[in-house]
């Protein structure tokens, strides 16, 4: 059965992307801005694999995406790992990828940290490539999009979306397609599954402690202190992955007085939503 995050999660892309499928003209930088709030429903319980499952079911809406994986950078060993590539609504057996051949656009997007726009495979490779690559799995694409998937200004895999059509994607596809990256970077981070990125153990949940004030760097130390004891509470909770509802509840709180209390925490901690103050914590050290 899947969670309620799971739920909610789904709910919030699909919510959006239905909007932005009846609109005829459209605001992408306001869409855009609405999309990356979704990733506010990133929860540490929710898998890398619902996460991708869903941005799959509903960007292809917005963008062709006849193909759909997530490599994942395996720098110590030098590969990127496809695990879960969807193809025409079919999973692709699992595959890897040199990340320093010289005839791949996914190492190319890797080693220069920078995006690949093409409409026309056959003219375009050129830009990137020596030769036009044959598939390591799947149909052969006519147009590609890739982008970078970067984690604290480290590049940690790719994201990327192929069509057997020419001439399917604009540039905001592409800016589509770096912000639902940035769900798969969220969920990468929150789970603490970098190392074993698609392993989901079903039945258990992380159980999150604070680490002893003693173990911090100066710098992280100072800035725990900002904050007051209960809004540590509250942030803890939210680690937890907690709705503001429940937590509320758990604290026999208003929803009001929790929204107040992730305010001063959002302020003190200079972020500017959940996801980011739980990032900033694991980054500080917060928890373990």
């Amino acid at each position: 059965m899947r969670s309620k995050n799971t739920k909610s999660f789904s709910s919030g892309f699909a919510s959006w992307n239905n909007s932005v499928t009846n609109l005829s003209d459209i605001n992408w930088t306001e869409q855009l801005r609405i999309l990356n709030d979704v990733a506010d429903l990133i929860t540490p319980e929710l898998s890398l694999e619902d996460i991708t499952a869903t941005i799959y079911l509903n960007v292809n809406h917005l963008i062709d995406a006849f193909q759909f994986a997530v490599g994942i950078y395996n720098e110590k060993e030098e590969v990127i790992s496809y695990k879960g590539m969807i193809e025409d609504g079919k999973r692709i057996p699992d595959f890897s990828v040199d990340a320093f051949a010289d005839n791949r656009f996914a190492s190319w997007c890797i080693r220069n940290d920078k995006e690949i726009f093409m409409n026309d495979i056959e003219s375009e490779y050129a830009k990137y490539l020596k030769y036009k690559p044959i598939p390591l799995a799947g149909s052969d694409p006519k147009a590609a999009l890739y982008v970078p998937l970067k984690l604290h200004n480290k590049v940690v895999g790719l994201i990327t979306v192929r069509t057997i059509r020419k001439n399917m994607y604009q540039q905001h596809h592409l800016y589509i397609l770096k912000t639902v990256g940035n769900f798969i970077v969220r969920a990468l981070e929150l789970a603490n599954i970098s190392s074993k990125p698609f392993v989901k153990t079903e039945g258990t949940m992380k159980e999150w402690r604070w680490r002893s004030e003693e173990d911090l760097l100066p710098a992280s130390k100072k800035a725990l202190k900002l904050l007051t004891e209960r809004e540590k509470e509250v942030l803890f909770l939210l680690v937890t992955g907690l709705p503001n509802k429940s937590l509320a509840k758990k604290l026999f709180v208003s929803d009001a007085t929790i929204k107040t209390h992730t305010l001063n925490i959002y302020k003190k901690m200079d972020v500017v939503n959940r996801t980011s103050a739980i990032l900033k914590a694991m980054e500080w050290g917060w928890f373990f």
